[in-house]
Parts: C-alpha cells; sequence; structure tokens
C-alpha cells in the first residue's frame, strides 16, 4: 500500500492571526476605613506609698561577689616612625671628593638608602634639593676648602 506524502505545516504567514484585544485593568475598590475605635477614658492608679526600708544587720549580709570586669580592648595608638637619622663617616678631603671636576657634594638619606651626589656646580645642587623636595637639617652640603 502506497503511503500518503506528509503536507508541510502551513507557515505563520499563511494562517490568519487575529489580534488579541487586551482589557482595560480593573481597579479594585477602594478599601473601607474601619471607623476609629473608641478610647476608653484613662483610670489613674494610687500611687503606692514607700515603705521605710528594713535595715538587716551586718552579719548576716552575704559577701558581694565581684563579677570579673571586662576589659576594653586596649586602644593602641601606632607610635610615629622617627625620621631617618644617619651618621656620616669621617673621610678625608680626598674621599669626600674623588672627582676634580664635581666639587660640590650633597649627602643625605633616601628611605633606607644612604645618598652621596656630586654636582659640578652649586645651581645643580639646589636643582637637585627642589625636584627631591629635601627639608633643611635632613641633608649635609661639603664644597672643598680652596
Amino acid at each position: 500500500m502506497p503511503r500518503k506524502k506528509a503536507e508541510p505545516a502551513p507557515k505563520v504567514s499563511e494562517t490568519k492571526k487575529k489580534p488579541v484585544a487586551k482589557k482595560p485593568a480593573v481597579k479594585k475598590p477602594a478599601a473601607t476605613k474601619k471607623p476609629a475605635a473608641t478610647k476608653k477614658p484613662a483610670v489613674k492608679k494610687p500611687v503606692a506609698t514607700k515603705k521605710p526600708a528594713v535595715k538587716k544587720p551586718a552579719a548576716t549580709k552575704k559577701p558581694a561577689v565581684k563579677k570579673p570586669a571586662t576589659r576594653k580592648k586596649p586602644t593602641t595608638r601606632k607610635k610615629p616612625e622617627p625620621k631617618p637619622t644617619f651618621k656620616r663617616k669621617e673621610l678625608t678631603p680626598e674621599q669626600m671628593f674623588p672627582h676634580e671636576s664635581f666639587i660640590y657634594r650633597l649627602e643625605y638619606q633616601d628611605g633606607t638608602e644612604h645618598r652621596v651626589c656630586h654636582f659640578q656646580c652649586e645651581e645643580h645642587r639646589t636643582k637637585h634639593i627642589e625636584r627631591y623636595k629635601l627639608a633643611k637639617g635632613t641633608y649635609y652640603i661639603d664644597t672643598p676648602r680652596s
């Protein structure tokens, strides 16, 4: 028996879709407010009179148990780190000025590193001091005695 050919499914454009009309949203009626409950008049209670405190003899008192004091966390402040100080070695003029043409010397501490710089003129040395913002008293300047 011969089989029937399967028909292809109709395309979406061929089938007519009916536009679906959106229904307007129905608003719910506002909730009705309940009438405020009537307040009962406040009744004042009679004030109780204080009874005189009865003192117990000292012998019958139990010793007070001290609770362990709760310690607050200690507030420790970090000490400001001291500015790095360095000690200068006593050097001979030949050791301080190893180059004849660089007669201006600058010695300072840069972090943990000890720096020694040699310059040809005083202007270059002052330029270096300004560039690296060295504060007075944190560096040493040397010139050979002529």
